[in-house]
């Protein structure tokens, strides 16, 4: 049965994740190893059973209906079911604060469950922990059981997050509050969190999804229950006096205050409460930061300054980005001291769709982590690639320089040239000249030609003829030209391959292509955060830091599907950048564009030689 259930739950997290379209039956079967029977079954069971999620079917497979209610969630499922997922918190909970060894007999009789299916569940955690990167870990000791070991501070985090990983609607909620920590609060005190909270939400106008209203409620239940036992925060070496110029602290002393008549909050609390609320990252006005320490402040501009020289985007020099980008960083880096885990739930969209910001933002992610001796995750990396992404955006994207040579009708010519540039914004028209027999070229312009049907130009130069009627044909003889000079495919590697892992599939690839000396530099960036985006795909490429590479791509079609990261993958896409940061976003974005459909994706690991590969990459 547990079987079963991790099947459907497999379906609807895969469809949840499509980014267009339906996706068939027997792409389905295909990922889960059932049978097309299978699929319709479960797509029927789910539609019958569940008020929440509605598979629609067409001719064309299968989709979710993405009502934005069923969005919100979708931010808050996990492939865990109710059962399992209130198991491992109740577990949790059991053992947070016991100071000795339990055995899976005392835990599977206060559970009700038989001692196997507590160590199965036991296991399940300690994957989950390790998942997460929160520092607790279950120690287990022959003839005596299992203990709980950590730090107070992560254990709290680890008892919210099994919490916050229980479904439950909005409007249970607290229903649900009350009956989960009802051993450790009275329903009354219960109540008291959720109307202070509820003020200081509308007060301070933070405006908190569900999302993070759950896991703040649960994390303040916690902490009450916690101080009264005794299990207190370790002594933070007066670290709130740093935190006063941050506007968290003062949302964390409205909180502490409330909490005071139910439990003493000390100095040491209230730095965890400042800390966990900036790992909410919490809507919050005026949010610039006073009493900075220079020092701090030095090593991010150094930062900023080394990723602005390596990609040339302007992290460092425009004054607004500088700003918003090392405000965010001195934020996020007294929670991560702590390794409070950054609340992102936009983490697998946000890699796929600005793979490239993302991959800018691990880079300053690493150097975050040597300067300060941090561990940062893919939730601060995806917060950092937001950043890039709008400096990105607010470039103006580079033209190609173009003449127009015309042998007359210079009134004529400069109408076709608004004409073109209407068309073709990629098109910078710096002049219009009359062509002669003693033009001289200069091969850093394109030129076209109107009329020109007798000229012959250099070999080194870009020349497209058109006529000045500016016909349908014309339009296409540019439009060919310019998607010729941002052609991937054409230039790429494609090869089949049978590999078990990443490093293996990577390997191979370089070897077959010669080159092998990418493969540490590629296993640098992959070890940082992984490079799988989703619908089989995988893009694994070099840091550009200061060395210049000649762009190449290799595609790599693997058997089978591999484990990579937290993704599957069959498709994978070696990328080694070329020294144009706007040809690298170019190229990043058409990866993303050509593979956010798994249904494209399958066509493309079906091909089975390269003309096939390429006509279904040109098709898409």
């Amino acid at each position: 049965m547990v079987g079963l259930h991790n099947k459907r739950n497999q379906l609807i997290d895969f469809l949840l994740n499509q980014h267009q379209g339906y996706v068939s039956a027997t792409v389905l079967a295909e990922m889960l190893n059932v049978t097309d029977r299978t699929i319709r079954n479960y797509i029927k069971d789910i539609n019958e059973s569940s008020s929440d999620i509605v598979i629609l079917s067409s001719p064309q497979g299968y989709a979710i209906l993405k009502e934005e209610s069923q969005l919100d969630q979708r931010r808050d499922l996990t492939k865990k079911e109710p059962e399992e997922a209130i198991l491992e918190f109740e577990m949790i909970q059991y053992l947070m604060n016991a100071d000795q060894y339990i055995t899976y007999d005392k835990i599977a009789e206060r559970f009700y469950y038989s001692p196997q299916t507590i160590r199965s569940r036991i296991q399940k955690l300690t994957m989950n922990i390790q998942e997460l990167g929160i520092e607790c870990s279950i120690d287990a000791k022959v003839f005596k059981g299992i203990r709980l070991i950590g730090t107070e501070m992560q254990k709290r985090i680890l008892l919210e997050n099994a919490f916050a990983s229980i479904y439950v609607k909005k409007e249970d909620f607290k229903d649900v509050v009350i009956q989960r920590f009802t051993s450790w609060l009275d329903a009354d005190v219960i109540e008291s969190v959720f109307k202070f909270t509820d003020e200081i939400n509308i007060h301070y106008q933070l405006n908190m999804e569900f999302s993070i209203y759950k896991k703040l409620i649960s994390q303040l239940i916690i902490i009450i229950h916690q101080i009264n036992s005794g299990q207190l925060v370790d002594r933070q070496d007066e670290e709130l006096e740093k935190l006063t110029g941050f506007k968290e602290f003062e949302v964390a002393d409205a909180f502490r205050s409330h909490l005071q008549p139910y439990a003493n909050v000390t100095d040491d609390e209230a730095v965890f409460l400042v800390n966990y609320l900036m790992s909410l990252q919490l809507d919050l006005e005026g949010t610039e930061i006073t009493n900075r320490n220079p020092q701090i402040v030095d090593k991010i501009e150094a930062i900023l300054r080394r990723v602005e020289e390596t990609y040339n985007v302007p992290t460092h020099s425009e004054k607004r980005f500088r700003t918003n980008i090392l405000n965010h960083i001195y934020r996020v880096i007294y929670p991560v001291s702590h390794n409070l885990l950054i609340y992102n739930p936009f983490v697998k969209e946000t890699k796929a769709e600005y793979f490239f910001s993302f991959s800018i933002a691990s880079n300053i992610a690493m150097q975050i982590e040597k300067e300060f001796d941090l561990e940062i995750h893919d939730t601060e990396i995806a917060y950092l690639a937001y950043h890039i992404q709008v400096i990105i955006e607010s470039k103006d994207k580079k033209k190609i320089k173009t003449i127009l040579l015309y042998s007359r009708g210079y009134e004529r010519t400069k109408l076709l040239a608004s004409k073109i540039t209407t068309y073709f914004d990629e098109l910078d028209i710096c002049e219009i000249e009359k062509w002669s027999t003693t033009y001289e070229f200069d091969s850093s312009y394109l030129y076209i030609g109107i009329n020109q049907e007798e000229l012959t130009p250099p070999d080194i130069v870009h020349f497209i003829r058109i006529h000045n009627s500016f016909q349908s044909g014309d339009i296409k003889k540019i439009r060919f030209f310019l998607e010729a000079q941002n052609s991937i495919i054409e230039q790429a590697a494609i090869q089949w391959i049978n590999e078990n892992s990443p490093e293996d599939a990577i390997r191979h690839l370089l070897s077959i292509n010669q080159r092998e000396h990418l493969y540490e530099p590629i296993m640098k960036r992959e070890n940082m955060s992984h490079t799988s985006i989703g619908n089989l795909v995988a893009i694994p490429h070099p840091y550009f830091e200061t060395k210049e590479y000649k762009e190449s791509v290799i595609f790599g079609v693997n058997k089978r599907a591999i484990q990579w990261g937290d993704e599957l993958v069959q498709l994978i896409i070696i990328y080694i950048p070329s020294s144009d940061i706007e040809r690298n976003e170019y190229v990043f974005t058409e990866f993303f564009q050509k593979t956010k459909s798994t249904e494209s994706v399958r066509a493309l690991v079906q091909a089975t030689n390269e003309k096939e590969f390429v006509d279904v990459w040109n098709q898409i």
